[in-house]
């Protein structure tokens, strides 16, 4: 009965301290929420107010926007098509990387790498650059373009990973049962590696629907996304701090949408091959 009370207690223990930390992280979502259905003098107030009456009207005027519509469409069509464009391209090359060997084919995998160490800011203006020479500036065209070029070697790293855990023998098997390599690759690995391939997706999708430094200096009137639209709302002399956060609880909405739709692929994704028997 003790030892029943003891291991009980240690589980309580457990479960309150996972709980204390939760809410901690908690936290400053919490008080963005509040804050963002709050009034413009109830946000400013020191010290601030914990009781007062809710409002929507920031989300009502943030709706009503026509820009802030068109900055949440154009980071939906540029993060799409990017990731999906990313990930067709991540699943070829990691397949090529794992399953055929090359003179050179290890320091090519090296140098993919290179690109995901090498700090992105030394990209920008050169981006910038060939976007306006090439009369492409401010199209969808080279927003995800430039995104393909940012996420894919994080794709290919984290596909590849996955691919190499999958015996070689099972795809001979699928061969000698008449299957092409193509046929090979897109009804038995695929499928196999796909809580892996929708894993990083997701955190592709999360990068280029958040990343601002790119999309400051590479986008405009006809493909500002919504990060920039949030910063041109800043105002000179005085932060709106209720619209802001309204803001912000709007551009978290889709990535927690996301994540709650692949939260199982995501977990199967990242813990694929953790433990080997």
């Amino acid at each position: 009965m003790k030892v029943r009370q003891a291991r009980s207690l240690r589980r309580f223990l457990k479960y309150l301290f996972l709980a204390v930390v939760a809410f901690i992280g908690l936290i400053p979502f919490i008080l963005i929420v509040l804050t963002s259905i709050k009034t413009t003098v109830d946000a400013l107030a020191m010290p601030p107010k914990w009781f007062f009456t809710p409002t929507l009207q920031n989300y009502q005027k943030l709706i009503t926007s026509i820009d802030f519509l068109k900055s949440i469409k154009n980071s939906l069509i540029i993060g799409v098509g990017a990731t999906i464009a990313a990930t067709g391209l991540g699943i070829t090359t990691s397949y090529t990387l794992t399953r055929f060997h090359f003179k050179g084919d290890k320091a090519f995998s090296y140098f993919i790498l290179a690109l995901r160490i090498v700090p992105p800011i030394t990209f920008v203006i050169p981006y910038f650059l060939i976007w306006r020479s090439l009369k492409l500036a401010d199209t969808y065209f080279s927003m995800i373009t430039m995104y393909v070029t940012l996420v894919l070697p994080l794709l290919i790293w984290m596909i590849r990973s996955f691919f190499a855990e999958i015996p070689y023998e099972i795809e001979e098997a699928a061969m000698v049962d008449g299957c092409t390599r193509w046929q090979t690759l897109r009804y038995v690995l695929i499928p196999t590696v796909i809580p892996g391939i929708m894993a990083s997706a997701t955190l592709s999708f999360i990068f280029v629907w958040n990343e601002f430094m790119f999309a400051l200096l590479n986008t405009g009137r006809n493909t500002r996304t919504l990060p920039i639209e949030i910063y041109n709302s800043l105002g000179y002399y005085q932060l709106d701090w209720a619209k802001l956060s309204s803001s912000a609880v709007i551009a978290i909405i889709p990535v927690i949408i996301i994540i709650a739709l692949t939260q199982k692929y995501i977990i199967r994704g990242l813990t694929m091959g953790a433990v080997k028997g």
